[in-house]
């Protein structure tokens, strides 16, 4: 585990250009659900509806693992109606692999993928079908597939309480892990209930993808000492033996030089958590400036933090051959967290 973190490490700098070309790519976020006809309508803003969204959302989201622990025991279980079980096929083969061969074009392909950038690609391809190669379009298919295999009058499955899900994400707020998780599935479910109950799941999934989305939205109040801030939030499913976990990701770009130093005076900020047994909870910082590369690890776990401290050397060794001078620090404990500021969907999902 612990050399698989420090593969996700490894090379960032190879990626930078990549990752700029999928930033001009345009909008992040489509339609929003319709408004209730019997609510009265006030003249709506890119900001006010924003909000609206973030609100709705944050009060139905939760992580993907339980739904794709869901889908594994119902592809073992009683036959899914073949449209159903097609789409989550398709959920499921986004997995990644997690391993010490993880390299930074395994991160760029999970930006690319995670359903982040599926409006800006529908838009720049019309005619280029997502699906299989975007996560967010998996979940738009296999809701549809599912909700059209329940009966008119189902009833949606009582969610989880707030506090057994991950807390909702938001513009510059922390990164949060999930751990595998176990299926929930009763085995002696009929159909019509497992269909009800994957379908609120991946509700659900839709959801937190959305704000995951508002959570990269550019702010009149993205500016810092070294100039304009672009971010990307995303999230990404991996396969560890003990199932499927995920691990949230945030990169920023502070800045864009200027002349000949256009992205040369830019400062890159990757923060990253996973949580996956035995090495337990971690948070890396990464900060590429003028061509240096500072890595910072936090563990919860003393072992954890031990298990990385002795792959420490191998990293700084590997990132000198890379010709990318580097510092690497690990800690036992977690990051100060960012201050939160007023109103961050805190009435949400009390």
């Amino acid at each position: 585990m612990a050399t698989a973190i420090a593969g996700a490490i490894r090379s960032p700098a190879n990626e930078i250009a990549r990752i700029q070309e999928i930033e001009r790519a345009g909008p992040i976020y489509g339609p929003r659900r319709a408004p209730d006809a019997d609510k009265p309508q006030t003249p709506a803003t890119p900001a006010s509806a924003t909000q609206l969204a973030a609100q709705d959302a944050a009060a139905r989201q939760d992580g993907l693992g339980p739904l794709i622990a869901d889908l594994r025991q119902a592809l073992g279980g009683k036959p899914l109606p073949p449209a159903a079980r097609a789409a989550a096929a398709q959920v499921m083969m986004q997995l990644a692999p997690m391993g010490p061969e993880v390299e930074a074009r395994d991160v760029m392909k999970a930006l690319s993928n995670s359903g982040l950038l599926l409006e800006a690609k529908i838009a720049a391809e019309p005619q280029a079908s997502p699906i299989g190669v975007d996560l967010k379009a998996a979940l738009l298919v296999l809701r549809q597939a599912l909700t059209q295999g329940l009966p008119r009058d189902s009833v949606r499955t009582p969610g989880k309480p707030t506090a057994q899900r991950p807390p909702p994400p938001y513009r510059g707020g922390p990164t949060t892990p999930q751990r595998p998780a176990a299926s929930s599935l009763s085995h002696d479910a009929e159909i019509p209930a497992v269909l009800r109950q994957l379908a609120d799941e991946t509700d659900a999934a839709i959801a937190r993808t959305e704000l995951l989305q508002i959570a990269s939205l550019p702010s009149p109040h993205d500016l810092s000492e070294a100039g304009e801030v672009t971010r990307w939030v995303f999230e990404a499913p991996v396969a560890t033996q003990q199932g499927a976990a995920m691990v949230q990701f945030e990169i920023r770009r502070e800045g864009r030089g200027t002349g000949r130093d256009r992205e040369e005076g830019a400062i890159w900020r990757t923060r990253f958590s996973l949580d996956i047994p035995p090495v337990g909870p971690v948070e890396a910082h990464l900060t590429l400036a003028h061509g240096h590369l500072g890595v910072a690890l936090w563990a919860q776990s003393a072992d954890g933090a031990e298990r990385l401290r002795t792959r420490a050397e191998s990293l700084n060794a590997s990132l000198a051959a890379a010709s990318l001078p580097a510092d690497v620090a690990v800690y036992h404990g977690t990051p100060a967290a960012p201050s939160p500021t007023a109103g961050k969907l805190v009435d949400q999902v009390l």
